[in-house]
């Protein structure tokens, strides 16, 4: 198999990368060294009449799809086949550099570029301040042009000479960071009870980051975990998987256990240091440990809980009441019943997903003995207990708003 063209060879291969990418990477470290103050004086007024907390995600998305889109593009030249970083990489910056254009210069703090003057940009009469907003968003636009020269480069080399999928694929499909968002729906839905609705005063960005960073980091664990275990017992096959991680050799075993072990660690190290900083609060202690017991014991252990009719129960815990309880602890120092009400829909939601799988895979399943919710129930049960969990989290969603006086409630019917 020829290696990919866009592979670094040479030492000025690498140099160059760096070069392009350098700038977002010095750029977005700025960024997030002055994120409060860019949300307040650029980002918020440029997006008005939104609320401060969409200027907020809005900002994180900038630093987060700049540094990791640079990232990609950097690793794109050790990958074994470099097309897959780049693709992902240049979305990513392609993201990045739409909003920041229309935040830092077409809107700037809420006056908009064709608002300044009546003068085009080539008449002298035109402001300096306007010409030099020229100068930006033209630079922004040749930049937006590199990146997709170099995304559809990577696309026409891979319709050209397709090959496996290359390491950082496989990397990137073992640990599944698309399911994170089971993780992410439910602290966000929890952050914007606190904030916006109980008007709780929220602790910096670095520790609320770093508690979902470490919330995903036991979710992808977990994942891994099954990953092994479903292909040790059998279960996962070339034939019916859905998971394609070790029946492709995606990744080698030990490479998984590998990921495993840091996402575990980094969990321990954040689970440690959250019940030292709460003065040992037993809700804090009990329901990580609680946690950490549920996810690992899902498909681990000499009793787990996916194949005992357990694993439904399991995931609501875990994304739903026991986690939110720890967040909100960790965050402000007590326990909000609203938040948990409010996030019950969702939790509904995550479970309803794991239904799902579940009855994809209720003839794999089967054929190992195990006994997962779907194949207690049968094909046909199985298909209305899907529909009254997405009718429950509709019904809670709707009983929560009722019983907190809380309108918004009814987005969840949209």
């Amino acid at each position: 198999e020829n290696p990919s063209l866009l592979k670094i060879r040479t030492a000025k291969d690498f140099v160059a990368r760096v070069f392009f990418a350098g700038i977002f990477v010095t750029e977005n470290v700025l960024h997030a060294i002055h994120f409060e103050a860019e949300v307040d004086g650029m980002v918020a007024p440029a997006i008005a009449p939104l609320p401060r907390e969409a200027a907020v995600c809005l900002h994180a998305v900038h630093v987060v799809f700049g540094l990791f889109g640079a990232a990609f593009v950097i690793a794109s030249g050790f990958d074994t086949a470099g097309r897959t970083a780049l693709t992902k990489g240049t979305s990513m910056m392609l993201v990045f550099m739409s909003t920041i254009t229309w935040t830092w210069w077409i809107n700037r703090q809420g006056v908009l570029y064709w608002e300044m003057d009546p003068y085009p940009f080539w008449d002298v009469r035109c402001s300096a301040d306007k010409r030099n907003r020229t100068v930006h968003i033209l630079k922004n636009i040749s930049i937006v042009g590199a990146l997709m020269i170099f995304q559809q480069l990577a696309k026409y080399e891979s319709q050209a000479s397709p090959s496996r999928p290359s390491f950082l694929e496989g990397i990137v499909t073992a640990l599944r960071p698309w399911s994170c968002t089971a993780t992410l729906a439910p602290y966000l839905v929890a952050l914007a009870v606190l904030r916006c609705f109980l008007r709780i005063e929220l602790p910096g960005y670095g520790a609320s980051l770093m508690l979902v960073l470490s919330i995903m980091a036991v979710q992808i664990t977990a994942n891994l975990v099954n990953s092994y275990r479903d292909f040790e017992k059998g279960i996962d096959t070339k034939e019916t998987a859905g998971d394609r991680t070790l029946v492709d050799a995606l990744v080698t075993v030990g490479m998984l256990k590998a990921l495993a072990a840091v996402a575990f660690l980094w969990w321990c190290t954040f689970f440690v240091w959250s019940v030292v900083a709460t003065g040992y609060h037993p809700v804090v202690l009990s329901m990580a440990a609680l946690g950490t017991f549920l996810a690992i014991g899902y498909t681990a252990g000499p009793a787990p809980l996916k194949y005992l009719g357990l694993g439904d129960l399991a995931v609501f815990i875990c994304f739903g009441p026991g986690v939110i309880a720890y967040e909100s602890i960790v965050l402000v120092g007590s326990l909000h019943w609203e938040a948990i009400a409010f996030t019950v829909p969702v939790t509904l939601y995550v479970v309803a997903t794991l239904q799902a799988n579940n009855y994809r895979d209720i003839e794999a399943d089967s054929r190992t003995g195990a006994r997962t919710v779907a194949i207690l129930l049968g094909p046909r049960a199985s298909l209305v207990y899907y529909d009254l969990l997405l009718l429950g989290a509709h019904v809670t969603a709707l009983a929560a708003g009722w019983r907190y006086s809380c309108a918004g409630a009814l987005a969840s019917l949209a």
